[in-house]
């Protein structure tokens, strides 16, 4: 237990700007680098994240970099958006793939797809 929290703490302070692929190369699939979420829900996500990468067998992630896949579509109150957030670590690149979608009242949820 101890060792997932120091690695959530680990993921947490990870630099989400850190340019470790080519500004004019996106990741296949991926429409522009950034996010579209606000720092509480990055926050939010990023515990996710860190569970997803930590069961793929990563306990020490040392870099985030996200990427927009699709553009928010819907009504206001209930749009969704996908993002592609790469955890670099352990030698490898974990691509996490999530889907954001407002909940109507003012807030968002999250989900790790697969």
């Amino acid at each position: 237990m101890l060792h997932y929290r120091f690695s959530l703490f680990l993921l947490l302070l990870l630099s989400t700007g850190s340019p470790t692929l080519a500004e004019d190369k996106l990741p296949a699939g991926t429409i522009q680098k950034g996010t579209l979420c606000n720092q509480k829900l990055i926050m939010d996500a990023k515990v996710g994240v860190a569970g997803k990468v930590g069961a793929l067998g990563c306990m020490k992630p040392e870099t985030l970099e996200m990427f927009v896949v699709k553009n928010p579509s819907g009504k206001p109150g209930s749009r969704f958006w996908e993002e592609k957030w790469i955890v670099a670590g352990c030698e490898k690149k974990f691509p996490i793939d999530i889907r954001f979608s407002e909940d109507g009242a003012g807030g968002a949820l999250w989900t790790i797809v697969k």
